[in-house]
């Protein structure tokens, strides 16, 4: 196996750089939720060293969603995350939120403190933490296999990252063929329906990879 004993989820793929690009978050937004200050980090380290894993990814894209769309400050993520990691067991739990019964304590609980700090409203606030986890895959434990990153002007999931495809990197969905790959030839002078056609999938696909590469 290309990582050994290791689950490809949780070895070290990325640098602070290719996460900040790969979500489209500054990079120094996402270093100081990694950092160590006067408050444990909004991320906990994955134990080797500096690369991240494509869980940490997770949740800073998981933490990018809840803080741009709902409002919520760092300081109720932190709380949450703190009341959910030992009952999940896991240092990155805010993906768990969607995965088990809202009748679980723990989940309702940390569900209704997000709603309080929202500044949207309960309801509305609802449905944009289930559409977060709808851009999740999740194995059958309940941790993410695959993210897909949102394209400015869809909702379609064109785009995935996936630890087992490509090394981490983002991919146009199911074929496999990266983002960059095509950024590159688009660059270079062809068109969107040139790519599509010579790598045999959809126009939509490609327009939706370039306009993710764009944003």
């Amino acid at each position: 196996m290309i990582y050994g004993s290791t689950d490809a989820r949780e070895f070290p793929l990325y640098s602070l750089t290719e996460v900040s690009e790969a979500l489209h978050l500054p990079r120094t937004t996402l270093y100081r939720w990694l950092r160590h200050n006067r408050h444990e980090p909004v991320i906990p380290s994955n134990g080797r060293g500096k690369a991240l894993s494509f869980l940490q990814l997770s949740e800073a894209f998981a933490i990018a969603y809840l803080r741009r769309r709902l409002g919520i400050p760092l300081t109720t993520i932190r709380q949450v995350s703190r009341l959910l990691r030992p009952h999940f067991k896991t240092v990155f739990p805010l993906f768990h939120l969607g995965n088990r019964a809202r009748s679980d304590n723990y989940v309702a609980r940390a569900v209704c403190l997000l709603l309080n700090e929202s500044r949207i409203g309960q309801k509305e606030s609802t449905g944009l933490i289930d559409r977060l986890l709808d851009r999740f895959e999740f194995d059958e434990d309940g941790c993410p296999d695959t993210v897909y990153p949102w394209i400015p002007g869809t909702e379609s999931k064109f785009v995935q990252i996936n630890p087992r495809v490509r090394f981490g990197q983002p991919t146009v969905s199911v074929t496999g063929i990266a983002v960059t790959s095509i950024c590159e030839r688009f660059v270079a002078g062809e068109s969107a329906e040139t790519i599509a056609t010579s790598y045999g999938v959809s126009h939509a696909n490609i327009k939706g990879a370039i306009a993710y590469a764009a944003a």
